[in-house]
């Protein structure tokens, strides 16, 4: 039997398991749950579940364009099917809550002061790999600011025809042999001069973006860092606030956050919009999609488009950036009471857009501004993908909603939104059990999608370290290290060397959150794997280029040589879609480039673009400043 035949027999088991177990002795809803398939219009049935989310941005307008990873086509499509109730055991047994106060910021050493700070990463100066770390992340900020963000203040691709070997050439100089932030100052020529095309902000990399800000600008008050580098971080920030709200008022509908906006004047991103409703008043396009471009509601931005139908990857990217954002921001008084009580309002509304009960019945849907459920916008547990099945549970959804709400709540600090996480997703719905006992479609061995580890591993990050219960915290904990990271057997995570699987269960090891110190020490093993993939990633700029490790002889073969030396065991095209994969995670330094790595297949050894894009890095961003911030217990 072929492994994609049973990865097939797989998918179809755990489909099987799930209905089975929806029918079970005591089902939260109707027992016939054939009967309950509620698709949200576009005539989604459970059987439809593996043949890929035709979310075409992951792997075209989001990548540059003149090449990229299109390795990973959707990024929701064969999200988890958890059936089974295995909760009705915990219903009385929750004890009284007692939620840890608001943080509050330590006393801080004044700029310029180098104070050593204890981060998993060590810092410049310091023994291991921190001196070649931090050159290659300053290069990156350098790059990433000085043009990933150019024109819009957000993360984004960018392409330079390989063909105009001077612009190339200056943005290689101005990364490598220079200190310099301002590329204009330096060159006497804008960034807008040197860019060949644009492509779109996306939520799932643009929240990440800011994310990475918000550390950075955190690791460097804690290290005293130069006054003038402070203030330069400083002002990043607020670009990024501004971008934040842009992503919700655009849109003019409070609650409604947008999957992505542009900027139209610049090429690659004059999108043609299309109005939310036609004359009659019905909703265009008449069938909801993956993202439809429309023109700018609120009045505020003439010169911007924005992209509707918001989807879990995009909205939990969205989330991670507002409440690591305001981590950073809270209490310090650079930053104004306007800003952050504009920062709470959004977060509110999208929290409370959540919170309600649709015409479905159904709560935790993305709501667009066309007052449509988005086009992969179901949060709720009782669902497959995009339909509804009474008395399924599906952990992967209630651990993506657990960490959307806390990190929307951590912001806001409104108790309604508070109570909802706690009393209705805990302890009526029991989601606190569902992340740990019910992620069972997660890992489909070869066949399994990335993205889908992606999500699951940022829901976890965000309910570890934004829970104000340290039970529900402890609950998220465990689900990252044993339903996601290691599960037993082959390919998991724990084997791939994915910086961000390996640091999110890191902190779950020690159990770091903004409530609370490390308790427990880090395990070097996942630490050094991590590390690894960081010193091993694109020298800068981080040009897409692609590699090809293994020819068509090799493949057959079954072993190939990699670009470097290193051997590759190939299995043929097991993987998802029908990708060539390898035994082993193939890696770093000779894996294809990805426009965010935490989302692609790591035992893929060929692929990648022509080395015209400009990826903007926010994956290695990222995890880089959680490291450096993240303290040794």
């Amino acid at each position: 039997m072929s492994r994609s035949t049973q990865n097939s027999l797989r998918l179809l088991s755990a489909l099987a398991f799930a209905a089975l177990a929806a029918c079970g002795d005591d089902p939260p809803g109707d027992a016939d749950v054939s009967a309950d398939v509620a698709s949200d219009g576009s005539g989604t049935d459970v059987t439809d579940i593996g043949g890929g989310d035709a979310d075409a941005d992951d792997t075209a307008d989001e990548v540059a364009p003149d090449g990229g990873d299109d390795a990973d086509t959707g990024d929701d499509a064969d999200e988890g099917v958890d059936g089974g109730d295995d909760t009705a055991d915990a219903a009385d047994t929750t004890p009284e809550r007692v939620l840890d106060p608001w943080p509050t910021r330590p006393t801080l050493p004044a700029c310029g002061t180098a104070t050593d700070w204890p981060g998993w990463i060590a810092a410049p100066g310091e023994s291991g790999p921190g001196e070649a770390l931090a050159t290659t992340a300053r290069r990156l900020e350098r790059q990433y600011h000085a043009f990933n963000t150019f024109g819009v203040g957000a993360n984004r691709e960018l392409s330079v025809s390989v063909e105009d070997t001077e612009s190339r050439e200056l943005i290689e100089q101005f990364i490598r042999d220079t200190d310099e932030w301002d590329f204009e100052a330096w060159s006497g020529r804008s960034p807008g001069d040197v860019i060949t095309s644009y492509s779109k902000v996306a939520g799932a990399y643009a929240g990440v973006g800011v994310a990475s800000d918000s550390f950075r600008y955190l690791t460097m008050l804690r290290e005293g860092a130069p006054c003038d580098d402070l203030e330069r971080a400083r002002a990043f920030l607020s670009e990024d606030l501004d971008a934040l709200h842009m992503a919700t008022a655009i849109t003019g509908v409070e609650g409604v956050i947008a999957r992505g906006f542009a900027r139209s004047s610049q090429p690659g991103t004059q999108y043609e919009p299309v109005p939310l409703f036609d004359e009659s008043g019905s909703a265009l396009p008449a069938e909801k999609n993956n993202g439809t471009w429309r023109a700018d509601a609120s009045g505020e931005y003439p010169d911007f488009m924005w992209e509707d139908s918001c989807s879990r990857d995009m909205l939990i990217g969205w989330a991670i950036g507002y409440a690591a954002i305001w981590e950073a921001i809270r209490d310090d008084d650079a930053f104004t009471d306007a800003q952050r009580q504009r920062l709470q309002a959004d977060a509110t509304a999208i929290a409370r857009s959540l919170m309600t009960t649709q015409a479905s019945g159904y709560d935790l849907e993305i709501r667009d501004a066309d007052g449509r459920m988005t086009y992969h916008g179901i949060l709720n547990e009782q669902s497959i993908d995009r339909a509804y099945v009474a008395g399924i549970k599906n952990g992967f959804n209630a651990l993506m909603s657990l960490g959307i709400m806390a990190g929307l709540a951590f912001v806001s600090e409104q108790p309604d939104i508070e109570a909802y996480i706690y009393d209705t997703l805990i302890d009526e719905r029991h989601f606190d059990v569902l992340v740990v006992r019910e992620m069972n479609l997660l890992d489909l061995g070869f066949g399994s999608n990335f993205s889908m580890y992606n999500m699951a591993t940022q829901g976890g990050w965000l309910a570890m370290r934004y829970l104000r219960d340290p039970q529900a915290r402890a609950a998220a904990r465990e689900s990252v290290r044993t339903a996601i990271y290691d599960r037993g057997g082959s390919r998991q995570p724990r084997e791939q060397k994915q910086t961000f699987f390996d640091f999110t269960y890191l902190a779950a090891v020690t159990g770091e959150s903004v409530f609370s110190p490390p308790e427990a020490p880090l395990e070097p093993t996942p630490l050094a794997n991590g590390l690894e993939t960081l010193s091993e990633w694109n020298t800068m700029p981080y040009w897409d280029f692609g590699h090809d490790n293994c020819d068509e002889a090799e493949v057959a073969s079954g072993d190939c040589v990699g670009d470097d030396g290193t051997p590759i065991h190939v299995l043929g095209d097991m993987g998802r879609n029908g990708d060539i994969v390898a035994e082993a995670p193939v890696p770093m330094r000779i894996r294809p480039a990805s426009n965010y790595w935490w989302r692609s297949n790591p035992y893929k050894p060929n692929g990648g673009g022509t080395g015209a894009g400009l990826y903007p890095g926010s994956d290695f961003r990222f995890v880089y400043w959680m490291g450096r911030y993240f303290t040794q217990p």
